[in-house]
């Protein structure tokens, strides 16, 4: 039992972090994505 407990919070600490790092994965793909709208529309004004 004292296994078991150890382990669940050893996953329970590794989600945590896989939180943090799914969050700040969203934030680059978030960004990424505002710059190639941005690029987009300049592209499209820039053509006309």
């Amino acid at each position: 039992m004292i296994v078991c407990a150890g382990n669940l919070g050893g996953i329970g600490s590794f989600s945590q972090s896989k939180q943090q790092r799914d969050s700040d994965m969203n934030q680059i793909v978030y960004i990424v994505g505002l710059v190639v709208i941005v690029v987009a529309i300049l592209s499209f004004f820039g053509l006309r």
